[in-house]
C-alpha cells in the first residue's frame, strides 16, 4: 500500500512538472522613455525577450513565434540569425553558451501575419529551464509599436505528432518595457538648527571636515542617467536645472560650495543664481559618461556674518528638469522636501493682539512648566508694517505662569498709542515646555486670541 501511494504521488508530481509552460519575459532591456521620444518612436536599437522552457524540447520539436501587431515582418526578405544581435536580420535567436540550433519552416510560417515557426535541429535538446532571446531588429517595428502590440507569443509542439508542449502559461513577453532615462532623489537634507539670538549661526552646523562649522549646512541629490536603455539619449547632451525654493535673503553665489561623486565630475554642478527665494543650479556631463552621481551642496555665508547677515527660518523644495533635446523637457523633482532651518526654540505666536484700545485689555499667559527658568525674546509687527526691535524679556521662573499684560508689551516695544500688532516670542525651550494662552477682555467677558506655535527641537 505504501509502495501505491509512493506511486501515486511521483506520478502526481511528473504530471505538473509536465503542465508547466514557458516563460517569455518582458523585454530584457528597458527602453528609454526620452530617447524614444526624440527619436520619435524610432528605435536604433535590437530589443529582446528571453524564453525559459519549461519542458524539455526535442529534435524535430516545432517552436512557433508569434508576433504581435506592432511588428512588420516580410517575406521573402525575412531572415533568422542565431547570434547575440540581430545584425542584418529580422530576428536573431541567441541561445548563449549552449549548442542547440533552429531551422526556419518556411512552408508554414506565415510572416505577413507575423507568424514564424522553426524546428529544433537533429541532434540537439533544449533541456528544462535553458533559455534563449528572442532579438527584434529595430527596422521590423511599426511606427505604431507599443508595449501593449510590440509582443511574441511562444509555443511549442511534439515533432511526433504535434500535441502542444511547454504551453498555455505565461508564455507571451513585449520587446518594449519603457522607463524614465533620468531621475533624481534628494539624498540628504538641510536640518540647521538655528542660534535663537543673533540668528546668524546654527546651534550644530554642517560637518565641513576635519571641524564642525556652525555657519553651514549641506544637502546632496542623486541623478541617474540610464545611458545603457535600448534608445537612451546620448551621454554629454543634456543639461539638467534645479531649482530649490527658500528663503535665501541672506545668502550669495559665493556662500555655494559644491562637490561631486560617481560620474559627477567636478565642475559638473554649478551654482548659477541666488535670489532671495530661489538657488538655481545648474548639472552638464564633460566626461560623456552620463549624469549618474551625487553633488553635495554647502551653503556657509560665514565669511559674511560680521556685515550683519542672519539665517532666516525657512522650508526648502525643489523642482528639476532635463533638457534632453525634445520640445519637453524631462521633469525629475517636483516640489521635492529639501529640508527645513528652523530656530532652535519654541515660537509662540499672536497674530492680532490689540493694545492700546479705550475699553480692551488684551494679555498673554506663560505656563513654563519645565524645572529650569527660560529666557523669552519678544518681536513684533504692526497693521502698517512697521517691525519692532527684539526685546529680551528676561526669563520665564521655571513651574509657574507669567502673565504680559498688554501696557507691558506697549512699554517694551514703545508703544504709545492704539495698535493692532502681531507679537511673536522667542522662547528658550523644547517642545511641550511653554504653552501660552492670549485672552482680550471688553468688560463683558474674555475672549481667546488665536496663538500658534511652533515647538523647539
Amino acid at each position: 500500500m505504501k509502495l501505491f501511494k509512493k506511486a501515486l504521488l511521483a506520478t502526481a508530481i511528473f504530471g505538473a512538472m509536465g503542465a508547466q509552460a514557458a516563460d517569455v519575459s518582458d523585454a530584457v532591456d528597458f527602453t528609454s522613455v526620452e530617447g524614444f521620444a526624440v527619436a520619435n518612436g524610432v528605435l536604433a536599437d535590437d530589443t529582446k525577450v528571453r524564453v525559459i522552457v519549461r519542458e524539455k524540447l526535442e529534435a524535430g520539436d516545432k517552436v512557433t513565434l508569434q508576433f504581435g501587431a506592432g511588428f512588420d515582418l516580410t517575406d521573402p526578405a525575412f531572415a533568422l540569425a542565431q547570434a547575440a544581435t540581430a545584425g542584418a536580420n529580422e530576428i536573431a535567436i541567441n541561445n548563449g553558451t549552449a549548442d542547440y540550433t533552429f531551422t526556419l519552416d518556411a512552408a508554414e510560417s506565415d510572416f505577413a501575419n507575423g507568424k514564424v515557426v522553426m524546428t529544433l535541429d537533429t541532434g540537439y535538446t533544449v533541456e528544462l529551464d535553458e533559455s534563449f532571446e528572442i532579438i527584434a531588429d529595430p527596422t521590423v517595428l511599426k511606427a505604431t509599436a507599443t508595449e501593449a502590440n510590440a509582443i511574441v507569443t511562444y509555443s511549442a509542439a511534439r515533432w511526433q505528432d504535434g500535441v502542444a508542449k511547454d504551453t498555455g502559461g505565461d508564455n507571451t513577453g513585449t520587446f518594449l518595457k519603457f522607463a524614465n532615462q533620468y531621475g533624481a532623489t534628494v539624498a540628504t537634507l538641510l536640518d540647521g538648527k538655528i542660534e535663537r539670538v543673533s540668528q546668524s549661526s546654527f546651534v550644530t552646523g554642517g560637518v565641513v571636515a576635519p571641524v564642525v562649522n556652525n555657519d553651514a549646512d549641506t544637502f546632496s541629490i542623486a541623478l541617474t542617467d540610464k545611458i545603457n536603455y535600448v534608445n537612451a539619449v546620448a551621454a554629454a547632451t543634456t543639461a539638467a536645472t534645479i531649482e530649490i525654493a527658500g528663503d535665501f535673503s541672506d545668502i550669495v553665489v559665493g556662500d555655494i560650495a559644491i562637490s561631486e561623486s560617481g560620474n559627477l565630475a567636478a565642475g559638473d554642478v554649478v551654482a548659477t543664481s541666488v535670489t532671495s527665494s530661489l538657488l538655481t543650479l545648474t548639472v552638464t556631463d564633460t566626461a560623456a559618461d552620463g549624469n549618474s552621481g551625487s553633488f553635495t551642496v554647502t551653503i556657509d555665508n560665514g565669511t559674511r556674518i560680521g556685515a550683519g547677515e542672519t539665517i532666516k527660518e525657512s522650508t526648502f523644495v525643489a523642482d528639476a528638469t532635463v533638457d534632453y533635446g525634445h520640445t519637453v523637457d524631462a521633469t525629475i523633482l517636483t516640489n521635492a522636501s529639501v529640508g527645513e532651518w528652523v530656530l532652535d526654540a519654541t515660537i509662540i505666536n499672536v497674530p492680532y493682539f490689540p493694545v492700546g484700545f479705550d475699553g480692551v485689555s488684551t494679555s498673554v499667559h506663560f505656563a513654563n512648566e519645565g524645572s529650569t527658568d527660560v529666557n523669552v525674546i519678544m518681536t513684533a509687527i504692526d497693521e502698517n508694517g512697521k517691525v519692532y526691535e527684539a526685546v529680551n524679556m528676561g526669563d520665564l521662573a521655571a513651574d509657574t505662569v507669567t502673565k504680559y499684560t498688554q501696557t507691558l508689551i506697549m512699554k517694551e516695544l514703545g508703544i504709545t498709542s492704539a495698535t493692532k500688532l502681531s507679537v511673536t516670542f522667542n522662547i528658550d525651550a523644547t517642545e511641550g515646555v511653554v504653552n501660552a494662552y492670549a485672552f482680550s477682555n471688553a468688560g463683558t467677558g474674555r475672549q481667546s486670541l488665536v496663538t500658534s506655535q511652533q515647538k523647539g527641537k
